[in-house]
């Protein structure tokens, strides 16, 4: 399933649905116990479907990573591993314990 998720990248939701529909039919179903599906099975008719646009893929990728606020999680783990806040936490309180005298 996860081989068969990364060649549908880029293809819409109802080119996948498409294709599903082209390989599962009543036929085919019905012989699923004796030969299970495989991945060759689904590369045939996704390739006849329209993919999307590489641009269109970018701008829906980058789209995406708005409204759902990834890209700014992301930006936000890359500068703190790499130092680029400084090592400032705001969140954290400056100084450490006193010593006890």
């Amino acid at each position: 399933m996860s081989t068969l998720a990364h060649i549908s990248e880029g293809y819409s939701a109802g080119s996948i649905k498409k294709t599903c529909e082209n390989v599962l039919t009543k036929f085919r179903l019905e012989r699923i116990e004796q030969r299970p599906l495989t991945l060759q099975e689904f590369i045939g008719p996704l390739s006849l479907c329209g993919c999307t646009m590489d641009d269109q893929w970018k701008e829906y990728q980058n789209f995406t990573g708005f409204i759902s606020g990834d890209d700014k999680r992301k930006n936000d783990i890359l500068a703190m591993t790499s130092g680029e806040d400084g090592g400032a936490d705001p969140k954290k309180k400056k100084g450490g314990k006193k010593k006890k005298k």
